[in-house]
Parts: structure tokens; C-alpha cells; sequence
């Protein structure tokens, strides 16, 4: 889905602004973008994927390797398996659990996974703040849900400049199969 500039400026929603933008470009900025809506769920989160959380946001800023990633993201996945695994329907900590697990996972950044982290951290919030009010919990649910993901939205713009966006979406952005020729193309010219 393509954005004008001026779409991007007042979107309330981050999922058609993710779809806009040129992942291949932008890796650090989708990683952050996930991890900064889960610190929104923070105090709903256990341990082990607050770690993840941390971790997670080093390896996006280079400051650790893919190997204590992985560690951290098997923790906090078990942790979520654990959370999840109560047979009932997803509570505000299982919501930022799930969330959590996605925004740290090792997995390169696309919309969907970005989008599944991120939509988990909104369901997170609004599921505490339902579970609050019973009685008026679908309401109350559905409205937090919209205030949270207008926040995200300001968030990306925030992570991803209006210039950067621009120049996401107007440069040539090298697809994976494209990046797998050109790789092909320079193993086959290598001496094997």
C-alpha cells in the first residue's frame, strides 16, 4: 500500500504505514518501532521477556550478537508458552507475553511479525485497562485498543522520519529475491 507524505503525516493506524515503508531499509527502525510499543506493556510483562525486551534492543543497536538473542527469545518464549497455557482466553499478561516474544524474536523484521508484536502490545494495554470494568469490558477494550494503536502510529512517525519514509518509499527497494540473484551471481563467480 502506498502512502502520500501527507498520509503518512496524520495516519492513526501503524499497519498501513508498516506496509509503506521498505523493510530492507529500515530493519533497526521496524525492531525498534516493536520493542518501544511493547515497553508500553511493561509492567505486565515477567521477567524473561523483559530481558528478551532489552535484548532485543541491543542486537538492533549492535551492541550484541545473534547468539544471546536466540537465548533470550527461547526464555521469553517459554515464558509465554507458560503464560498462554492456561486454556482461558488471553489476558493483558499473555497479550504482552505474546508481544514481547515477537518484538524479540531473530527473525528479520516484515510487517507481519512487526504487526503481530505490535498488535499484541495494544491488546495488552487495552486488556488491562478492560479488565479493570467487567461490566463494560468490550467497550472499554475496543477503546483503549484505538487510543494505543493512534499512539503507535506517532511512535513510527517518531522512529521513521518524514524523510526517511520518502526515501524508503522512492528509492529502488532490493527485494529478496533480487538480494538472492546478486548473491548467487557473486558465489558463482567465487572459486569454489
Amino acid at each position: 500500500m502506498l502512502l502520500t507524505e501527507a498520509e503518512w503525516s496524520i495516519c492513526r493506524d501503524p499497519e498501513p504505514m508498516l506496509h509503506a515503508i521498505c523493510f530492507s531499509k529500515l530493519q533497526r527502525e521496524a525492531r525498534v518501532f516493536a520493542i518501544t510499543c511493547v515497553r508500553r506493556a511493561w509492567q505486565l510483562l515477567p521477567d524473561g521477556c523483559r530481558h528478551a525486551v532489552d535484548i532485543s534492543e541491543m542486537f538492533a543497536n549492535g551492541h550484541v550478537d545473534v547468539t544471546r538473542l536466540t537465548t533470550a527469545f527461547s526464555i521469553a518464549e517459554e515464558e509465554a508458552r507458560t503464560i498462554c497455557n492456561n486454556g482461558r482466553s488471553p489476558d493483558a499478561r499473555a497479550y504482552a507475553a505474546s508481544a514481547a516474544v515477537d518484538a524479540s524474536s531473530v527473525w528479520e523484521r516484515t510487517p507481519a511479525n512487526v504487526l503481530s508484536s505490535t498488535s499484541c502490545a495494544a491488546s495488552a494495554i487495552a486488556c488491562a485497562a478492560a479488565e479493570k470494568d467487567e461490566s463494560n469490558y468490550d467497550r472499554i477494550f475496543e477503546d483503549a485498543r484505538v487510543v494505543e494503536i493512534a499512539a503507535q502510529a506517532e511512535i513510527l512517525r517518531t522512529i521513521v522520519s518524514l524523510r526517511e519514509f520518502s526515501q524508503s518509499r522512492t528509492k529502488r527497494c532490493t527485494g529478496v529475491a533480487e538480494q538472492l540473484v546478486l548473491k548467487w551471481k557473486v558465489d558463482w563467480r567465487q572459486p569454489g
